[in-house]
This record gives structure tokens, sequence and C-alpha cells, in this order.
């Protein structure tokens, strides 16, 4: 199974760097206030989610 930047991971699911990726993603949204950082960290966000979605796709 291809996993994150195309490095090989274990089956079972999300790269665990992916999911640290993400978690560290809402959680600046959550805090930021800056209107402009928060869409930013948004689009990186869904490229992210897009990526997870690929991943269980593949996994399937």
């Amino acid at each position: 199974m291809r996993g994150y930047m195309g490095a090989k991971q274990p089956d079972g699911g999300m790269p665990e760097l992916l999911k640290r990726q993400i978690d560290r993603l809402e959680t600046a949204i959550d805090l930021s206030t800056d209107w402009l950082e928060i869409q930013y960290l948004m689009v990186e966000l869904d490229q992210l989610k897009a990526l997870y979605e690929e991943e269980e796709s593949e996994a399937a």
C-alpha cells in the first residue's frame, strides 16, 4: 500500500503522520483569529482530507 508522500505504510488505515497533520490544522483553525489565515488553513485541511479519502479508497 502506498502511503503519504509515496512512503510505504502498513495496512490498516491512514498514516499516522497524516492524522497528526490534520489534527494540527484543525487546532490551528480553532485558535486563529485571522480570517485570511483560517481560509488558507481550511484549504490545506481540505487537501489533506482528500488525500485521506484517496488512501481509504485504495485500501478498499
